[in-house]
């Protein structure tokens, strides 16, 4: 059965001008005058014959007139036939094709000697063999930036160079988008014969079901067997009290495969130097989480990765934190009191360790030259909000220095309007009683290590009670009232660190929550926040992975690799992030195509299965011609009736 598919079908609508002629004609008809003789057998015998010829000439032309609107038309829609049972022919018509490429990081699995993404560019050479002058060709990969420079049809085979360059990627495109972006592609050629080849080693993604486009699907690039290991989630060990130089770090090892995988050697590098290393053995599909100690020799930002040696996929090998280490970190708080309440005084000096120290700072006093060197400043009943706080808070605010508000019950209209400002809450009563069960958010990177325990019963006393006004980031609540939020690098109590009658301060949970916010607050941005390659950072400076420093001047940056980048603020200390990547890939899914739909899954023989569209031949040209057969057959026609007049007038 053959196949006629149009490439301009908008075009087919006037094809309803075909009947023009006939109304024409049959508004035009009239009948002939009636002359009487008085003789007239003969006449009326001519004038029969005249007229059955005259008919038969005028339906013709009729119908010539039909046709050369109709094919003029048809051809104007560029129609493509098909004929599946003919023989291919030895060379196919000039088509429009996009080779779709997924590099997304499993294709740098290795299976033997080559990697998939390097058998997928030997087919990708295959095809282009076989290209001719008269195509028009296009490489899309799973790299939106290197599409954006490289994608573009172009004559004929895609160059050498170009194929060569291409590389996987951490931030890679879905499949149904490098697929819209072909379809996109190939509609820009004006070419009946458009078609995609979709490379790719079967690991599952989201692809359409229905392409416009027919998509014919290599064999996947399969290994026999999946023997993947990953290291994920490498983070020190929080040392709540008894700080120590001698940090252990903890990591996920997994196995993905299915067989058994002994003494894989793991190791750390710390702050660029192999810290530790061990042997682990690892069952099919077992995660495992382990620790390696490294030794912190001075204070400050420490980074590094933790690595398991796989040859199989080594994308995924390496994990990398960071974190900010003060052995004693000292505590600056703002108050006008001479003294602090019981319960802060002790959770900030636990934190600050016997060697540290906890300086009480007067409101009128603070400048932010004077505080540079505290790890983290505290705010408790500090008084009226004057204009030397203010600018000292916005300029805490531009360099990034962590800051812990506490709202006290004397908290005035000022202070609870720049809460509000900041942290998104309304302030409304300040309550005596016991408040509700705590709630605690899991997903907040300060209370989730609260995660598991339980607080239902655990109350707050001498507490303001407030309401969310859309943007608050809550960390406690106690049924709609929020006790504790946070806003970038500073952190609000809405309960007095005070009161005496407050049963969340006797519970265990307590201290390790403020040991958390203090920490949380000396590194700003906190060390085990996850963040993949591809999310924003926001400095006046940025120092990426490999050294390069960019300026910023306050705007944001979109990371593409992963490693450590630095970030700096004007008149602040740098802080740095570790980046990762989505690891979904690590374990291997593959990839289903639908049953119905333009999808052709080729077999070992693809090479024999290209160009399906080589049976798919523009047949405009020869509608026009045929139009143009037409068009002289009508003038012939016309012509013939007078040259016939003529003569008989001689």
């Amino acid at each position: 059965m053959f196949q006629l598919s149009f490439l301009n079908t908008g075009l087919l609508i006037f094809a309803a001008a075909t009947i023009l002629p006939l109304i024409i004609w049959l508004l035009a008809k009239k009948k002939p005058r009636q002359i009487i003789f008085s003789t007239i057998r003969f006449i009326k015998q001519t004038e029969k014959e005249q007229k059955t010829r005259t008919q038969l000439k005028n339906i013709l032309l009729l119908i010539i007139r039909m046709l050369i609107i109709l094919l003029v038309v048809l051809a104007a829609s560029r129609p493509s036939l098909r004929i599946p049972n003919l023989k291919p022919a030895r060379r196919h018509p000039p088509t429009a094709i996009a080779i779709v490429l997924d590099t997304s990081f499993s294709m740098d699995y290795t299976a033997g000697s080559r990697s998939a993404l390097e058998l997928a560019k030997t087919r990708i050479n295959e095809i282009n063999s076989r290209l001719t002058p008269q195509d028009l060709s296009v490489l899309i990969t799973s790299d939106e930036s290197w599409n954006r420079m490289n994608s573009q049809l172009q004559s004929g085979r895609i160059s050498e160079g170009l194929i060569n360059s291409v590389k996987s990627t951490w931030m890679p495109l879905s499949m149904d988008k490098m697929l819209e972006f072909a379809s996109t592609k190939l509609k820009e050629s004006q070419y009946s014969n458009r078609e995609i080849y979709l490379i790719t080693d079967g690991q599952a993604q989201v692809i359409p079901d229905k392409p416009e486009i027919p998509v014919l699907v290599l064999p996947p690039l399969l290994p026999e067997s999946w023997d993947n290991l990953s290291c994920t989630n490498a983070a020190p060990v929080m040392q709540l009290t008894d700080k120590q130089r001698t940090q252990l770090i903890s990591f996920d090892l997994t196995n993905h495969g299915s067989t058994i995988r002994r003494d894989v050697l793991v190791r750390v590098d710390f702050n660029g130097v192999k810290a530790a290393e061990k042997f682990v053995t690892l069952q099919p599909g077992q995660k495992l989480t382990e620790t390696l100690p490294v030794q912190i020799t001075s204070d400050g930002w420490q980074k590094g990765f933790v690595e398991v040696l796989d040859e199989k996929l080594t994308a995924d090998n390496r994990s990398w934190f960071t974190f900010h280490f003060d052995l004693h970190p000292s505590i600056g708080v703002i108050t006008r009191r001479s003294s602090l309440p019981l319960v802060l005084q002790t959770v900030l000096s636990v934190f600050a360790t016997q060697q540290g120290k906890v300086t009480l700072l007067s409101p009128d006093n603070v400048n932010f030259q004077q505080i540079k060197d505290y790890s983290a400043l505290v705010v408790y009943d500090a008084g009226e909000l004057t204009p030397r706080l203010r600018e000292f808070f916005q300029t805490c605010n531009k360099s990034r220095k962590g800051v812990l508000f506490i709202a006290d019950r004397n908290l005035s209209a000022q202070w609870k309007a720049r809460y509000q400002q900041e942290f998104g809450i309304r302030f409304d009563l300040f309550s005596n009683e016991g408040s509700a069960g705590l709630i605690v958010n899991n997903l907040h990177v300060v209370s989730s290590i609260l995660e598991g325990r339980q607080l239902t019963k655990t109350s707050v006393a001498d507490y303001w009670k407030a309401a969310n006004a859309g943007s608050a980031n809550i960390m406690l609540s106690a049924g709609n009232s929020p006790l504790a939020v946070s806003n970038q690098n500073s952190l609000l109590w809405l309960f007095d660190a005070g009161s005496t009658r407050s049963r969340f301060f006797l519970d265990a949970s307590f201290p390790v929550f403020a040991f958390r916010s203090l920490q949380y607050l000396a590194n700003a941005r906190f060390e085990s926040e996850e963040m993949t390659v591809g999310q924003m950072l926001s400095a006046d400076e940025i120092t990426l992975p490999d050294g390069e420093t960019t300026e910023l001047n306050g705007g944001s940056f979109r990371t593409f690799e992963t490693g450590i980048y630095t970030m700096l603020w004007r008149g602040g200390s740098p802080q740095n992030v570790a980046i990762g990547f989505d690891k979904t890939e690590s374990d291997f899914k593959p990839l289903e195509f639908p049953k119905s739909g333009n999808y052709h899954m080729l077999g070992a023989k693809w090479q024999q299965q290209l160009f399906l569209s080589r049976l798919g031949h523009d047949i405009w040209k020869y509608l026009l011609l045929a139009a143009l057969v037409l068009l002289v057959l009508e003038i012939i026609l016309v012509k013939s009736e007078e040259w016939k007049k003529g003569s008989n007038k001689t």
